[in-house]
Order: structure tokens, then sequence, then C-alpha cells
């Protein structure tokens, strides 16, 4: 209901873009922005300022797969959210996250995640860039990174942590109903709910 007095925990809110569009449509809602960076909150507070009371940043890292104490001592959340942070950990510990986040919603709770899913192969990795890169102006300055370290950042980095595996990992947390909402290119909406 858009009058309902939700909890909301945004992972690596850095300025605030998902949460302001949360506390906007959710008049009664609350919400904590965690986030590590204080260039990115210095920003957010100007933009938060206009939700007076019903935003605030708690400075914390999940660089080791978990929400810090600093994030869970306000919980338990009845949503937690996350736009293009989570991808910076290491496939081994989205998992260990993913059951962290899930620990920390109350029965009924949701969990949702922007970030990067990708592809399945070469293949499709290849297809998603040529794909990525039309109506675009051709380059006219040669990257400063070697195409060696571009396939390490954009492939090897991250190429366990497909769509799919996005969603078997939410599975294995306990998420009920895990989907991918939202797909384009390498770029999805995936999460899940916590069962009442």
């Amino acid at each position: 209901e858009a009058d309902a007095p939700i909890k909301l925990l945004d992972v690596g809110s850095g300025h605030g873009i998902v949460a302001s569009f949360i506390l906007e449509a959710f008049p009664n809602a609350h919400a904590i922005g965690l986030d590590i960076s204080d260039a990115m909150m210095d920003v957010g507070y100007q933009r938060m300022a206009k939700f007076g009371d019903r935003f605030r940043y708690v400075v914390g890292d999940f660089a080791d797969g978990v929400l810090p104490l600093e994030a869970t001592s306000e919980g338990p959340f009845d949503l937690v959210v996350s736009a293009r942070a989570i991808h910076h950990l290491p496939a081994s510990l989205m998992p260990t996250m993913y059951g962290s986040i899930y620990e920390n919603l109350k029965p009924g709770g949701a969990f949702f995640n922007t970030d990067t899913a990708s592809p399945e192969n070469d293949f499709l990795h290849d297809l998603y860039r040529k794909v990525s890169r039309i109506g675009r102006p051709p380059r006219t300055e040669p990257s400063s990174r070697s195409p060696e370290q571009r396939a390490h950042d954009n492939l090897l980095h991250h190429k366990e942590a497909t769509a799919v595996k996005h969603q078997e990992w939410l599975k294995e947390a306990g998420f009920a109903s895990a989907d991918i909402f939202w797909k384009k290119l390498n770029l999805a909406l995936i999460g899940g709910y916590k069962l009442a």
C-alpha cells in the first residue's frame, strides 16, 4: 500500500538515487543508506535533505560479503535494495551476501538488486558487446586500458555471476520466488521474497 510504513536498507546507496525514488513513492517509508564513500555521501546529503529524518546514512563496508553490524543493528527491514554495488564483490562472496541480506529481512520482506549479470558464454558476451555499440559514434581515442585488461574486468571477474547463478544463490540463501524480474544485455533486476 502507498501509505505502508516501509523500513528500507539501500546497500551501496551512493548518493541515494534508489532510496529517493522509494521515499517519494511511499511517504511513510524510512530508509538507511549503507555506504562507505565520503564523496558519494556528500552529494547524497544534499539530494536526501528533503526527506528529513526519513533518510540517514550508515557508514559501513560489505567487502567481506556480509552486511556490517552498523546496518544490521537497524533491522530487520521490510525491503533491501541495491543498485550497481554488489557486483564489486567476487562471485564467491555473493551467496554469502545474499544470505546476510535474507537474515536481515522481516518475514514477508523483499530484496531487489539491479546489477551486472554476465552472459552465460563467450558467444553471448561478444554479441552483447556488439549490440551495445550500435548507434554509438566510433571511438576516436584509444582506450588507456589494454584489451586484456578490459577482458579481465568485464568477463573474467564476473564470469561466474550470471543471471542464472544470481537466481541460484538467492534460492540457496532462502529467498522464495527468486527471479530475474528484468534483464537488458548484462544488466538485470534480480531478487526474491522472504516468506511470511
